[in-house]
């Protein structure tokens, strides 16, 4: 017996959330001119495969209401860094103080770190494994969402 209240056998089955919160999520995706390699639809099957309220939305078109209807906003990295990214994140950032994810392929240090100063709360990289993306999201979303959810 181990010397901990952590109970083992409670865990869930592999490839069962184990949040219940997550299913019910809404998560915000916010890209640029709709493109969606293949990368990107394979994450939106699985999300949708889990339950998950997904908008997709342009960045630079989102309401206010669809900011604030988020649980969770996810922030495709775009081609050009320079300007846009700020203005971007900060406008969401006005809008709504939910977990804010960038999802790059890889910039400088120098433009990481102009995102995180501007409000985004993690980077990740789009060539991450889908069901690691997943399990990031979910941990945001158990830290971020009320218990009752």
């Amino acid at each position: 017996m181990p010397n901990s209240s952590f109970d083992l056998s409670k865990l869930t089955k592999k490839g069962t959330p184990v949040f219940s919160s997550v299913s019910t999520a809404h998560i915000v995706w916010l890209r640029q001119r709709n493109r969606m390699e293949s990368q990107g639809q394979e994450l939106y099957r699985q999300m949708q495969a889990q339950g998950i309220k997904l908008t997709i939305v342009d960045a630079f078109d989102v309401t206010a209401d669809e900011l604030l209807s988020a649980d969770l906003v996810l922030l495709d990295a775009f081609d050009s860094l320079d300007g846009s990214i700020e203005m971007v994140v900060g406008r969401i950032r006005f809008e709504s103080r939910v977990p804010l994810i960038m999802l790059t392929n890889g910039y400088s240090s120098e433009q990481l770190v102009t995102a995180l100063t501007a409000g985004a709360d993690a980077i990740w990289s789009q060539n991450t494994p889908v069901e690691l993306l997943l399990a990031r999201c979910s941990a945001l979303l158990r830290r971020w969402l009320p218990p009752h959810r």
